[in-house]
This record gives C-alpha cells, sequence and structure tokens, in this order.
C-alpha cells in the first residue's frame, strides 16, 4: 500500500472511531453513563447494575445489534491499519512484538465483546461480581494494550518523518 493510501485509510478509520464514539454518545448513554466498552478506568458490579438497569429495551437493542456489529467491524479495521503501520515503520524483532501486541488487543476487544453481551443478556439482576470484573477486565486490557500500539505507530511515523526531512 502507499503511503498515501495508508494516510487515507487511517484517516477514515479516525472517521470510523469517531463515529462509532459518536453513536455510543448519543445513543446508548443512559442516566449520564456511557458504554461500558468506553470506560478505560473498568467498572464495578454496582456501576455495572445501575447502567444495565437504566437502559432502555430500545437501547440494548441497539447495543447487541447496530452498536455491537460496528464494534466487531471497527477493531478488525484497526488492526489492518496498525499492521499496515508497523510493517512500514519496523524490522525484525520490534515488528514481531507490535505484531503480537496488534493481535492481542484484538482478542482482549473481541473478547470483551463477548463479555459485555453476557452482561447485556444477563440484565441487572442476573450479573455477578466475577462476570463484571472479567468484562471490566477485559476493557481495561483492550484500552492499555491499544495505548502501547498507538504509542509505537506514532513513534515509528515521528522516526520516519525525521530521517526523511
Amino acid at each position: 500500500m502507499t503511503g498515501r493510501g495508508l494516510t487515507l485509510l487511517t484517516l477514515l478509520t479516525a472517521i470510523a472511531f469517531a463515529t462509532l464514539a459518536g453513536f455510543a454518545e448519543l445513543r446508548l448513554r443512559a442516566e449520564g453513563m456511557g458504554v461500558f466498552d468506553a470506560r478505560l478506568l473498568g467498572y464495578g458490579a454496582a456501576e455495572a447494575r445501575a447502567y444495565l438497569a437504566a437502559l432502555s429495551a430500545e437501547q440494548i437493542a441497539l447495543y447487541e445489534s447496530q452498536f455491537r456489529l460496528a464494534d466487531t467491524a471497527f477493531p478488525a479495521l484497526l488492526a489492518l491499519v496498525l499492521l499496515l503501520w508497523f510493517r512500514r515503520g519496523a524490522r525484525g524483532g520490534v515488528r514481531l512484538a507490535l505484531t503480537l501486541a496488534v493481535a492481542l488487543y484484538l482478542a482482549a476487544d473481541y473478547t470483551e465483546n463477548m463479555l459485555i453481551g453476557r452482561l447485556l443478556d444477563l440484565g441487572p439482576e442476573g450479573i455477578t461480581e466475577p462476570s463484571v470484573a472479567t468484562a471490566s477486565l477485559f476493557t481495561q486490557a483492550k484500552w492499555a494494550i491499544l495505548a502501547v500500539c498507538l504509542g509505537a505507530a506514532v513513534l515509528l511515523w515521528t522516526r520516519k518523518e525525521r530521517t526523511t526531512r
């Protein structure tokens, strides 16, 4: 892929993220609480119960359908963009480590989605401390791994920019 094509794909990925986040904010916010997926520091059982109880039936249906579908496609798109950047900017063991980090991010995000889906199915009365703790752990892991990947991508891009001048 050309540098221009990768830049365009990166921009489209950023727009996709903004769209997903905007949809979550506008359609899935309930009583001031946002979606589980966006809680960088995780959440506890009391927070999860409160959020699930505050969601309307329409919001739960949106969370389980449109949002989940988009949140299944987006991580794959983001992973592709990260892998393409790492392929361009890293070599050898660094490239391998970053590729594994992207795989871990993708696994954490998809596992988180599955666990959050289970919380939605169980509802506020059916969730347990362990089920919430596990989902929350994967939410935090997803964000931590993604921070490492994005930081590496920025560093590689910055290094490349300096060497091409």
